[in-house]
């Protein structure tokens, strides 16, 4: 998966609408499901398609080819895994996640691709659960900073360029991922490898940009 794919999610109580927020805010392009929506969502790359996303029309009408994770995340264990289970027929390569309360639900990965609990994981669980592995927010950190365990992708913007002219204001590079360099600001950004970057919220998405490039579709 990569970071300029299409997320759709199914539920939009609090955990789906902060995830979806998050993906927002890092500037991805979000599609929320949800029989009842209530509360809004900052900025336009959120769509909300009222309707029920065990429905096969509402969840086609939702999923798009740029599409590249189906999370479902409503309060009801077996309306998310039929959506997952849903989501696989109609684009081969999804992702699929699903939450689950039960906490003997690692069963249920036979059917997902990934499980996520919410009585275990915070919200930065689950955005690292549809995000997959090139961009991991460290769950732990708290309050409206970031720290991200990012890749450098190869042809990405910040790829060969010196710490001080790849990222905006707002954001460090602490080191490479595993803190065992130290990088300083004529430090050159390395294509294939990771570093841990230190960003605030408001300019998550332009730093994920950088690095990993912009959708080009």
């Amino acid at each position: 998966m990569t970071d300029t794919e299409h997320v759709v999610i199914a539920g939009s109580g609090r955990v789906g609408h902060r995830v979806a927020q998050h993906f927002a805010d890092r500037g991805r392009s979000v599609t929320v499901v949800d029989p009842d929506p209530s509360e809004a969502f900052e900025g336009d790359e959120v769509e909300v398609v009222q309707g029920d996303a065990t429905k096969p029309s509402v969840l086609e009408a939702a999923i798009t080819d740029a599409t590249g994770v189906v999370g479902a995340l409503t309060d009801k264990e077996d309306t998310n895994l039929v959506v997952c289970m849903a989501a696989k027929r109609y684009a081969t390569g999804l992702r699929t996640v699903a939450r689950i309360e039960d906490r003997a639900g690692d069963e249920y990965e036979e059917y997902v691709d990934e499980v996520y609990f919410p009585e275990r994981a915070s919200v930065r669980a689950a955005v690292n659960a549809l995000s997959g592995s090139d961009v991991r927010t460290i769950e732990e950190v708290t309050g409206e900073l970031e720290v991200l365990d990012v890749r450098i992708d190869y042809g990405a913007p910040a790829a060969g360029a010196v710490v001080s002219d790849a990222l905006p204001e707002g954001s460090v590079v602490i080191a490479e991922s595993g803190g065992h360099v130290a990088v300083q600001h004529s430090t050159k950004l390395i294509e294939g490898r990771r570093y841990l970057i230190a960003a605030d919220r408001d300019v998550v998405g332009e730093v994920i940009a950088q690095c990993r490039g912009r959708d080009e579709s």
